[in-house]
């Protein structure tokens, strides 16, 4: 017979895995004593003694008769001995209190996990509900050899940087041991490396004032390092070998040269506050100095890094937007961009503020305020003069630093004539002409630029020839005057035009916009001017060399741009784009479709612009042609919202109908709307996409709006409305035949198994959705191919095949995140929470619900509106499984985790 105690918290007993229990306290507490320490012989006297507060007269007698009782209720195999003494002869293995005193006594490699598992057994205080002498007088022993143990295994999991399971032991600790200064320090600082600075703050202060100088020393500099943000404390991550995420940041294309002592202070200074600003000229180096600063930073100091362009804002109230676009929130609103990057330790550049200080000033306060893990850093040519601000002043290569100017000067020369040789006299020469151009980095880049086609003494006597006056080359405009006078009529006419590009562009964009001069070629004298660095290359992901102009260029040229042709410009390059987005169609669905999305984002403040130029104009069928590919942009991006309101923008211009566009633009703000879990939204855009398909000659169009409708009606309950809809739908497939495009089948197969899986007919669902995906894998269509995986998995879990459902829905969700679509692996992730319940691993799936709480407010998905079939019901049934403490744990450890943690959990299942 097997013989099993629990003692930790209430008691529990069981024999050969049947509770074996046990009625009145006394004899609870005989059976707990003789268990504390099995095998163990205990004499009559130490028994009453340890069990009874008062022995009553006969106590002998009492104790025996507890015994006889004991052993006739099923005690008699392991309840030995008489008069010298008891002993319950079970293994130590089987009693939870000796097991925990053996794994704390494991030493050597495994000691680390023998504590872990010591820690698995407290399920609560020993002898919980015994008024026993013993198990008074033995408590203080347990707290204290587990709070010896727990901190042992908190500094091996702080040293791995696993602070998220650090934190999680912790609080339960503290529960028991409310007030410990020593415990309460390395939970905040769990929590601070788990990125809950604001968390480990709050504990700090609860106790602050409770404690004695002696310890309130240690927890106010752990406080003030918390503060400051320093990187040794919450640059630990669970994984050691993490990269940074980076947005905007620009790949460098050539060396950076000089700059150490600034480098010394941006690292100091964000080590110290989370708003620092680079202050100096234009022309100065703000931009690249900023950007080697986060490279250099790495994943020790940041996990994600977004870079923010703000000189293509004119006006002060965009500044929210764009770096809403640019952080990819779900609206161009202060809570969507907040939601985006707190919780992660994250570093936002906001590049070129000047212009808009004001409302950068405004809104970094913001959003340092609510954002957990943020630190921001501007670049700008004053300081925006707030609370916590540290200014890293950048200066010209002046004074000690003019040796890194002619240093900057010859490198550039080597990459732009490879020229590498000079002699003394050449040396001198170069000397002075770095102190006239006053040490200004992008002054010094344009005249080495000049050394391809003049001399260098040509390029010393054109600087000369700027002026004679103190201050002549003090300002980028005389170095930039300069530079430009030596240009060609041809080329000062191209770079006037490429100035009007809202971001970067490639050479297929110039040729097919702007307008050369007679005989010129417009490819030529954009790479003319490349050489000449008035026009920057840079690194491209596509395959084609894309360039984009300084914003110091940009500025200068535009402000001196008289040419009366602008309008005439912005028509023809919102037509280029409308003709070139219609190209890219095509690619979004086929293999290409990670190069179509590359180039979308590379686009993307010129493709806003064409939208809002045909808008102004009253195109209708141009802003019509760009919204019937950027609105799937967005809906994949997250950018729900702000898609949504251009879509009714566009929508609401007079002018003519293109039923088949307008069509595909509802569909994609049906799904943008059933995201937000809007349902009579969703039902306006499905009735609207019904009404533009059948106004349509596109057969892709009426299919999917046939077969979409028939989703709604098999939620709503009417089978015999979705049948029809289906009907339909294979209908117009026939009338089609193989003019219908391969994408359009894959979309009807995936949704006509999201029906039938809604009308409780899951093996039909299932070959549906099958041959939806062998049919996108073979056409490359990744979209579809991703769909397909998320509803074939929602059909297993209905049928409770989890572990399938969990191995395909991974894949969707992987396939998502490669694509960048984080709605759409939230999505994945949120069903294979609801098939974790239906393999019984309700833990994992509470953890999994919580943390796509906190991260879908993030990426702009609610699961509750997207999918409640597949969330309300098995997140409640999964927590309901679990007990308050436990359901309190997997939750905060759920709450916890990032994007990319969340992944690698649903990787181990």
């Amino acid at each position: 017979m097997s013989y099993r105690l629990t003692l930790f918290g209430s008691f529990a007993a069981t024999v050969d895995g049947r509770p074996l229990p046990i009625r009145g306290e006394i004899p609870r507490a005989i059976v707990s004593r003789l268990a504390f320490r099995p095998g163990e012989r205990v004499t009559p006297q130490e028994l009453i003694d340890d069990v009874w507060r008062e022995a009553p007269s006969g106590v002998v007698s009492s104790l025996r008769a507890h015994l006889s009782r004991l052993r006739a209720e099923g005690w008699s195999a392991v309840l030995s001995g008489g008069r010298n003494g008891y002993a319950l002869e079970v293994d130590s293995a089987d009693v939870d209190v000796a097991r925990w005193r053996q794994l704390l006594e494991t030493r050597g490699e495994g000691r680390i996990e023998g504590l872990i598992e010591a820690e698995s057994l407290w399920r609560g205080q020993p002898f919980a509900g015994l008024d026993a002498p013993f198990a008074e007088a033995s408590r203080p022993e347990f707290l204290r050899l587990r709070r010896e143990a727990m901190l042992e295994i908190a500094d091996a999991r702080l040293e791995t940087g696993e602070n998220v399971d650090a934190s999680l032991d912790l609080e339960r600790l503290l529960r028991d041991l409310p007030g410990d200064s020593e415990l309460t320090r390395r939970y905040a600082a769990a929590l601070a490396g788990a990125g809950r600075a604001g968390d480990a703050l709050d504990v700090i202060d609860a106790v602050m004032g409770d404690l004695g100088d002696h310890a309130r020393g240690p927890l106010a500099e752990l406080r003030r390092s918390i503060v400051r943000q320093d990187p040794v404390l919450l640059g630990r991550t669970d994984d050691r070998h993490a990269t940074v995420e980076r947005t905007g940041i620009p790949v460098p294309l050539t060396r950076f040269v000089g700059r150490a002592g600034e480098l010394d202070q941006v690292a100091t200074a964000r080590a110290e506050a989370r708003l620092v600003t680079l202050v100096g000229p234009a022309g100065v180096g703000k931009t690249r100095l900023a950007a080697e600063a986060a490279r250099r930073a790495g994943a020790d100091v940041d996990e994600q890094q977004w870079l923010v362009d703000l000189t293509v804002i004119v006006d002060p109230g965009h500044v929210l937007g764009v770096v809403a676009d640019v952080v990819r929130a779900g609206s161009d609103t202060l809570d969507a961009v907040a939601a985006r990057l707190t919780g992660r330790r994250t570093l936002l550049i906001l590049d070129n503020a000047e212009h808009v200080l004001g409302a950068v000033a405004s809104l970094a306060s913001r959003l340092l305020g609510r954002c957990e893990g943020l630190a921001v850093m501007v670049t700008s040519r004053e300081a925006l003069r707030m609370p916590g601000e540290r200014v890293v002043p950048v200066a010209p290569f002046v004074g000690d630093a003019a040796p890194d100017a002619v240093r900057l000067f010859l490198d550039r020369a080597r990459d732009s004539s490879g020229l590498s040789q000079w002699d003394d006299h050449s040396m001198r020469e170069i000397s002075a002409l770095c102190r006239d151009l006053d040490g200004l980095p992008l002054a010094l880049e344009l005249a080495a630029a000049r050394l391809d086609v003049l001399s260098l003494a040509e390029v010393a006597d054109s600087v000369q020839r700027g002026g004679t006056d103190a201050g002549r080359h003090g300002s980028l405009d005389s170095a930039l005057g300069w530079s430009l006078d030596l240009l060609s009529p041809p080329e000062v006419d191209m770079l006037t035009q490429l100035a009007r590009f809202a971001g970067s562009f490639g050479l297929d964009a110039v040729a097919g916009i702007c307008v050369p001069a007679e005989g010129a070629d417009a490819r030529e004298l954009a790479a003319a001017l490349a050489r000449k660095s008035l026009v920057t290359p840079l690194g491209t992901d596509t395959g084609a060399r894309r360039f984009r102009l300084l914003d110091s260029v940009r500025r200068y040229v535009r402000q001196r741009d008289t040419r009366q042709d602008a309008h005439q410009w912005r028509d023809r390059h919102a037509a280029w784009f409308a003709d070139w987005i219609s190209g890219i169609e095509e690619q979004m669905r086929t293999a290409e479709n990670a190069r179509a999305r590359t180039l979308l984002g590379a686009y993307r403040a010129d493709l806003h612009a064409a939208v809002d130029h045909a808008v102004e104009t009253g195109d209708r069928a141009t802003a019509v042609r760009l919204l019937a590919v950027l609105a799937w942009y967005w809906f994949e991006r997250g950018l729900r919202v702000d898609g949504l309101d251009t879509a009714e923008r566009v929508l609401a211009m007079p002018g003519e109908r293109d039923p088949a566009r307008e069509a595909r633009v509802l569909r994609a703000c049906a799904y943008m709307a059933a995201v937000g879990a809007d349902e009579r939204q969703v039902a306006r855009y499905m009735s609207r996409m019904r009404d533009a398909a059948a106004a349509s000659d596109d057969a892709a169009e009426r299919v999917l709006a046939a077969t979409m409708s028939g989703y709604v009606a098999a939620v709503a309950g009417e089978a015999d409305q979705a049948d029809a809809y289906l009907t339909h739908a294979t209908a117009e497939i026939a009338a089609a035949g193989d003019s219908l495009p391969i994408w359009a089948r894959v979309d009807e197969l995936m949704v006509r198994g999201d029906v039938l899986r809604a009308l409780g007919r899951p093996s039909q669902a299932l070959t549906s959705t099958s041959e939806a995906y062998r049919v996108s894998v073979e056409a490359g269509d990744a979209w579809g191919a991703r769909s397909a995986c998320y509803v074939t998995g929602k059909a297993l879990v209905d049928v409770r095949r989890g572990k399938e459902a969990v191995g395909i829905l991974r894949s969707g969700a992987i396939r998502s995140l490669e694509a960048e679509d984080a709605s759409s692996a939230l999505a994945a992730i949120n069903v294979i929470a609801a098939a974790c319940h239906v393999l019984g691993r309700d833990d994992d799936a509470v953890t999994i619900y919580s943390a796509i709480d906190v991260l879908g407010a993030r990426h702009g998905y609610s699961a509750l509106g997207s999918d409640p079939e597949h969330t309300e019901r098995h997140r409640a049934a999964a927590s309901a499984a679990l007990d308050r403490d436990d359901l309190a744990a997997a939750t905060q450890r759920g709450a916890d985790l990032s994007l990319m943690e969340l992944m690698r959990l649903v990787t181990t299942f």
